[in-house]
């Protein structure tokens, strides 16, 4: 009877470890770090980490795909670019590839229609602020976070079927780059404010001197 009891006892707290679990890996809806973007019936959620950016700090967000549509859609999953616009103290996060490197496919994560899937990804900050504070020197204020997307699955089906069979990576053909790029659609989720923490300040290269407030 006891040994009974222990196994109830058991399973009791492996489902509730789980379901925290689940509940840690989505998307807090309440949290004021939250960002929201829509087109065309795909929804994309997403949360920062953090609220707080420094010149060299990590940057990290979860964010969830949501594909209300009648057919498959994909994110380059492992794809994350961060760069910085001083005029408009703006730190764009973007996820996906839009154009592949190298003419290589990236690795894709498919999303099917009504499925939902919570992704995470991530960079490191490099901004050039001048030490020196001023009301006239420009700090980052918000983030944005944009999402590319890749509607149309059909050419690609023979190299998603290889890259999930084989770690090497596949190639794009010149017809199907240009499918890719045909087929990308960037959904931009609104700006997300952030607090600068002064201090410490990244050493700009001597060759890009001349490009302050770049990434």
């Amino acid at each position: 009877m006891r040994s009974s009891r222990l196994f109830l006892l058991l399973v009791f707290a492996i489902v509730i470890l789980y379901a925290a679990g689940a509940h840690a890996a989505g998307v807090d809806m309440k949290d004021p770090r939250r960002a929201l973007g829509r087109e065309d019936d795909v929804r994309i959620d997403a949360q920062l980490v953090q609220d707080t950016i420094s010149a060299t700090s990590p940057l990290n967000v979860t964010y969830q795909v949501q594909n209300f549509t009648s057919a498959p859609v994909a994110v380059a999953d492992k794809v994350c670019d961060i760069s910085y616009d001083a005029e408009s103290r703006t730190i764009t996060m973007s996820i996906g590839s839009e154009i592949p490197a190298d003419g290589a496919m990236p690795h894709v994560v498919l999303i099917g229609p009504g499925e939902k899937k919570v992704m995470t990804t991530g960079g490191v900050v490099h901004i050039a602020v001048p030490s020196v504070r001023s009301p006239f020197v420009s700090v980052p204020g918000y983030v944005q976070i944009k999402v590319n997307v890749l509607r149309d699955l059909g050419p690609f089906h023979e190299l998603i079927a290889r890259q999930t069979q084989s770690s090497l990576p596949q190639r794009l053909s010149d017809e199907l780059f240009d499918k890719w790029i045909e087929g990308n659609d960037t959904i931009f989720l609104n700006a997300i404010p952030v607090r600068w923490k002064p201090g410490s300040h990244w050493v700009m290269p001597e060759a890009d001197r001349q490009s302050v407030g770049t990434f």
